[in-house]
């Protein structure tokens, strides 16, 4: 299980990690149309939502990828595998835990609206930024962003449905592949 959540970590941890790279100069203009057009996004709402939506799903996304482990690993008796699964059930609230004091910092909001400006001042044009502005203060825009949240954890459950059987045959092929070395 400590390899696992080691794993896990180092993944998370990855994934999140970009080269420290200094962002070109952002047009004071557009900038700000930027943070004008995130306040129309509710970008902070959406994201908090996103946030939440994620913090929900993911200590079953972490039970189900690890059980499957579990129950895959030929060198595991019926007694073995139970006691690993009750080892995962003490071990998943902790990381929840974890995960929630992730996203409940505060901090966290402006970080990321800080390094998403330049991103989207350097991609779109001052008059591009005010047109989207444009459409996310219209009613399909706020309709928009108000059905945003559903639709991500339903995505996300659906793709979980579809990808879930195919990691769960990757995992299974690879605990075989290591059982024959």
């Amino acid at each position: 299980m400590k390899k696992f959540l080691a794993a896990f970590a180092t993944v998370i941890a990855i994934s999140g990690a970009a080269p420290a790279m200094a962002a070109p100069a952002v047009d004071p203009q557009v900038s700000a149309a930027v943070r004008s057009m995130f306040e129309s996004m509710k970008y902070r709402e959406l994201m908090t939502a996103t946030f939440a939506q994620m913090e929900t799903s993911l200590p079953q996304n972490i039970r189900a990828g690890a059980a499957a482990a579990i129950d895959n690993d030929p060198k595991l008796d019926a007694a073995a595998k139970q006691a690993k699964l009750a080892e995962l059930e003490k071990v998943i609230p902790r990381v929840s835990a974890a995960i929630h004091s992730v996203f409940a910092d505060p901090t966290l909001m402006e970080e990321m609206l800080d390094a998403m400006v330049p991103l989207y001042a350097n991609t779109y044009t001052l008059e591009e930024v005010r047109q989207m502005n444009a459409f996310y203060q219209s009613p399909v825009g706020q309709k928009m962003l108000a059905t945003t949240p559903k639709l991500m954890g339903e995505g996300m459950a659906i793709s979980n449905q579809i990808v879930a059987p195919r990691i769960n045959k990757l995992m299974q092929s690879l605990t075989q592949d290591s059982a024959k070395k």
